[in-house]
Formats: C-alpha cells, structure tokens, sequence
C-alpha cells in the first residue's frame, strides 16, 4: 500500500502516522523506517522497501518531503548527475512493484500538486494507493472555530455558547495546543457543557487576549472600556505587575512589528523573525496601523517608566497603572 500524506495540517497528519504505527503491533520498532526524503537516494529507498517484515505482516517506510525535492531540476545527494526528472521517472514506475508486505507513505510539510508525476502514479495503482491532503483550518470564517467544535465533539465534550470562537481567537490555530486544551477543559467540565468562564478560568491565553483586547482599546481611545478589561483582569486574579509585563509585551511586538512592515516584511517574514504564531502577529499588524512610530517609541517610554516607579516604591501598582491607562488612550 502506497500513501501519499501531504498539506500543512501537521497534526492531523501526526495522528495518522500515529495510527499507522500502532497497526505494526508487538515488533513495530523492528518493521519501522524513517527516511528523510531530502537526502535519501534511490538504492536507499528501495532496500527498506524491498527487506521483508519481521515477526509481522508488514514493514511501514516513512518518507519525509521526498515529493517537494522532486520538484527540483537537480536532486542534491542522489549521485552525479541525476536530475529531478530522473528520480521521478524511477520512482513512478517503482511505486507499481513496491511489495505487499510494505507500507510506504510519503509525508510532505506543504501540498504537492495534482500535477506531479508520483502523486498521480500513486492515483493511478487503485486500492494500493491513496492520496490524502491535510489542510489546516483557517482562522477566518469561522473555519478554526468549527474545527474547535468537532474536535470536542469527538471528545465527547460539549461546549457552551461562545466557547469554540474564544478557543479561535486566544489560541489561534495552533491544532495541538487546542487538542491539549480541549482535553483539560473536558475532564474540567465533567458531564456538563464548557463554558467561557471554564476558558477564562483554565486557559493562560485568555488573559493574553484580554491584555490584547486592552491595548486594542486604548489605540482606539476607548478608555471605558479599557479601564472596564483592566478590571475583569484584576478580578480574575492577575497581578499588577504581570499585567504591566503583559502589556509592555504587546507594544513590545507592536514596535516589532510596525519596523518589520516598514521594511516592506509580509506577515510570514515577521512571525518567523519575532518568533511570534502567525495568528497573534496577523492581528498587531492591524494594531499598528493606528499608531505612528514616534507615538510607539513614546508610550514605550513610558510603559518602562511606569515599571521602574513600581518596583523602586515611588507608585503604588495598581494607581500606578490606572493612570498609565489613561495617557495610553490620550497617547
């Protein structure tokens, strides 16, 4: 059986490799094979192909981005002068006499095209071939919330009115660390539906998105409502100081952010730069905008002014940031 594996869904794909690998039994370390398709070659390839299981009914080869460098006009590593075109010429015809007593899936990172030669080979061989896209929801749309929503369900877990959007928006589409949160919200929750207070509650990220909704509004010069979050943040327990770090952190990424822009940078260039997920850095791109870069410098100033009036006792914490609120929305 030949499997195609391809999309940026990783963790989707993880968890049918993890399937696959459970279905080798009590010998799978002695029938798995991992190959790293960037540099494997031909004769490689098809010696773990071709050697017999051990103690089972077949072996499972693993092929990590070999379609993507087929793409290439010259395979790096594959001996002296072989091309692309080549390796894929091989691969197509050897894919038809690949043993039964082996399972070889091609993993790839990004989507290969319905073009490509091995893709439609693998088509072409029927019941002894399949070919499976994973695509990671997106975050507009409702996509990421409604992935949210079926993946509880699967839990069996019910959730609350509102709940899924929250997950979406403080957590973004990070798909492992939503598992991971769902899981902890359920076993929370019991019998009864997750509620928004459970996520506010449980999940870290929910204090993050609310410094974020906070420094949203005081871009926008809404200080009622920025006083109103920087309340619910107190309530729920959140230490001054954490929350001036939280927000020094957000204009933080913001001054990032606006010189990247600058520099003509496009959201996936800022995300890996900053080291930031591309859902959070999509959304400062939109803060930014209502700022100068003089007006950014500037409230930074005083962002650390603040925090050293704090820690050398000349302002108490809490008045200290009630009236940093109020100058950040006249800022």
């Amino acid at each position: 059986m030949i499997h195609i594996f391809h999309g940026d869904d990783e963790f989707t794909k993880s968890e049918r490799i993890a399937e696959l690998r459970a279905d080798l039994g009590e010998y799978g370390d002695l029938n798995l094979t991992e190959l790293d398709g960037r540099t494997v070659n031909r004769q490689e390839l098809q010696h773990h192909c071709d050697v017999l299981p051990f103690l089972g009914d077949y072996r499972l080869v693993l092929v990590s981005d070999l379609l993507a460098r087929l793409g290439e006009k010259k395979v790096k590593g594959s001996g002296s002068g072989q091309t692309g075109g080549d390796f894929r010429g091989w691969l197509a015809e050897y894919v038809v006499t690949v043993p039964d007593t082996t399972r070889l899936v091609f993993v790839e990172s990004k989507r290969i095209k319905a073009t490509h030669a091995i893709l439609k080979a693998v088509k072409a061989l029927g019941e002894r071939g399949s070919v499976d896209l994973f695509s990671a929801p997106s975050t507009k749309g409702g996509e990421l919330a409604k992935w949210i929503d079926r993946r509880a369900s699967q839990k069996g877990a019910q959730l609350g009115r509102g709940v899924a959007y929250d997950l979406a928006t403080f957590i973004g589409s990070d798909l492992r660390l939503l598992d991971s949160e769902i899981e902890k919200l359920s076993l929370y929750a019991g019998n009864r539906p997750i509620q928004k207070e459970d996520v506010s509650l449980l999940t870290p990220y929910a204090q993050e998105a609310s410094i974020f909704e906070m420094v949203d509004a005081l871009g926008q010069r809404q200080t009622v409502k920025a006083f109103r979050l920087l309340t619910r943040l107190r309530n729920e327990g959140a230490h001054p100081l954490y929350l001036l770090t939280m927000i020094v952190r957000q204009y933080r990424i913001m001054i990032q952010v606006q010189t990247l822009s600058l520099q003509g940078k496009r959201k996936e260039e800022i995300s890996t730069q900053i080291k930031l997920h591309p859902y959070p850095t999509e959304k400062a791109m939109k803060q930014v905008r209502q700022y100068s870069v003089s007006q950014l410098a500037r409230i930074y100033d005083r962002l650390l002014a603040t925090d050293i009036a704090i820690k050398t006792g000349k302002m108490e914490a809490n008045m200290a940031l009630d009236l940093l609120v109020v100058e950040l929305a006249r800022a």
